[in-house]
């Protein structure tokens, strides 16, 4: 109750002072109010506003079509960018969109790969069906491609001819493919090689040397050489001299490193030169033993008994062998006991298996020069460099490696004529600076004193005008004695002013004098 019993007050008081503004702070007051009501819808709408983020970017106006075509079939708001070429939908909803467009194939292009016999058509003929499955090849094989990381987008073009029933007549099918990259990437010579074995084992009766590929720049990616075994040869021959080349750039550095630390910088100079050996080999060793290892032993023993009277086993012989014939025995009791053993011996036998990998160090050749100009490097000083150079490079006498220290003078007029040049370069710059500092200062100094006399006139000009102001001034009746005394003090100080302007500056006292009898 109380809020409302001072509401009506409130309001009465805010109408008196509007009543008491101006026309003109009225309408400023009114359009300040209109502007922070602006400002606020507008802040509103940008908080309240739904945050967009690509769905897809880097579309084709085909595929940009499309899909936004099916975002308004199912009334999902989205908007344009980058020209066209990307779809923005609200940040909460893209990856379920993306599924569900998916899903319902949007994504796969106007093209269709194998979906294409997903679905029974009656009625076909042969060379429909011949066309329908170039063209789903095509297309996977342009998916597959657009899986590079530096391929953009892809067109694969197939040329398969009809199958022929003479051998002769046939002719090899062939292909070609037109690669858009990505902005500042490029494909080395082993993905344009890949690109072709897998087209060409994609397609039947293609060969390699039958696919084309291009950029959209129009030049030509698929040279004959990367294909042809020369060509071939050639490159890993240019691979193996870059890896040499490397390592031996990586041995110097660390070996000029050392040296400068030592000898100082310039003073010496190293190559190294490594023979490294790019063959893959493979060796195999048998070794045998001296003793063989028994593998196998069989052993036969045969035994019998017989007494007087009886038949014993007759000796070795026709009679002993012809049946019936019987050999009777003189003695009593006869004891027949034979044994044979055969023992299979194995060889001792060691088969090692050794596969050296290509890049092995042969041999190690190393140059080093010092320079002589302060003089001769003694016989002490040459071995201890030696040293020092084959614990750094890791110097092996019996693999031949050689190291080679010897001292010249090095000539040094190049670069001591660009130290010269820089150095005098360097003066002039300095100079230059000093003469542009010098000119900033100099500006700074005339600006002062410039500020400093004109100041000095506005002062000389005020105390100049004081006299005429003073008699013009009224003074009150009641303060008519004190107004006597300070204008008889200020007329004394302005006698002393004038008499010293007058000696100074008598030009200047006389135009002052001038202008005072002007007035009167």
């Amino acid at each position: 109750m109380a809020e409302a019993s001072h509401s009506p007050g409130i309001w009465q008081q805010w109408r008196e002072k509007i009543g008491q503004m101006s026309l003109q702070r009225k309408i400023s007051v009114l359009l300040l109010i209109v502007a922070v009501l602006l400002i606020l819808i507008f802040v509103g709408q940008a908080l309240l506003r739904p945050k967009f983020a690509p769905l897809f970017a880097d579309l084709e106006p085909e595929d940009a079509g499309r899909i936004s075509k099916k975002l308004q079939d199912m009334g999902v708001t989205y908007k344009l960018g980058q020209e066209g070429r990307s779809i923005l939908v609200p940040e909460d909803r893209v990856y379920e969109l993306r599924i569900q467009l998916a899903s319902e194939g949007v994504l796969l292009g106007s093209s269709a790969g194998f979906e294409l016999f997903d679905q029974t058509k009656l009625g076909v003929t042969d060379f429909s069906q011949r066309m329908d499955y170039q063209r789903a090849l095509q297309e996977e094989l342009r998916r597959t491609i657009v899986q590079l990381e530096e391929v953009e987008q892809a067109r694969v073009h197939l040329a398969l001819p009809e199958p022929s029933l003479f051998i002769r007549e046939s002719v090899s099918p062939s292909a070609s493919i037109v690669l858009k990259l990505k902005p500042y990437a490029s494909l080395d010579q082993a993905q344009i090689r890949g690109i072709m074995q897998l087209v060409a084992g994609s397609v039947e009766n293609l060969k390699v040397e039958d696919v084309t590929i291009v950029d959209t720049k129009g030049n030509l990616l698929s040279d004959i050489s990367l294909i042809d075994p020369a060509g071939q040869a050639a490159d890993a021959t240019s691979r193996q001299f870059a890896v040499r080349r490397e390592f031996e750039a990586e041995l110097e550095r660390r070996l000029q490193r050392l040296l400068d630390r030592v000898l100082g910088p310039g003073q010496s100079i190293a190559m190294v030169t490594a023979e490294l050996d790019f063959d893959s080999q493979e060796t195999t060793m048998i070794t045998f033993g001296t003793e063989g290892v028994p593998r196998s032993q069989t052993i036969t023993k045969e035994t019998w008994e017989s007494t007087g009277g009886a038949l014993q086993p007759g000796e070795a012989g026709t009679d002993s062998n012809i049946p019936g014939y019987i050999v009777e025995s003189s003695q009593g009791e006869v004891d027949y006991e034979r044994t044979d053993e055969t023992t299979n011996y194995e060889l001792n036998e060691i088969t090692e298996k050794q596969i050296m990998a290509p890049g092995r160090l042969q041999r190690l050749h190393t140059a080093v020069v010092l320079n002589t100009k302060a003089g001769q490097l003694k016989r002490e000083q040459i071995e201890q460099i030696e040293r020092t150079v084959a614990a750094a490079i890791g110097y092996q006498e019996e693999r031949g490696d050689s190291i080679s220290v010897s001292g010249m003078d090095f000539d040094t007029s190049l670069a001591e004529e660009a130290e010269r040049e820089f150095a005098a370069a360097e003066q002039r710059e300095r100079i230059r600076e000093y003469i542009t500092m010098g000119v900033y200062a100099l500006a700074a100094l005339l600006v002062l004193i410039f500020g400093l006399r004109l100041l000095a006139g506005r002062r000389k000009r005020t105390a100049e005008g004081e006299p005429a102001e003073v008699p013009q001034v009224p003074a009150p009746a009641e303060e008519e004695e004190l107004v006597a005394i300070e204008a008889a003090s200020e007329e004394s100080q302005l006698r002393k002013r004038v008499r010293q302007l007058a000696e100074k500056e008598p030009e200047t006292a006389a135009f002052l004098i001038r202008a005072w009898l002007s007035e009167e």
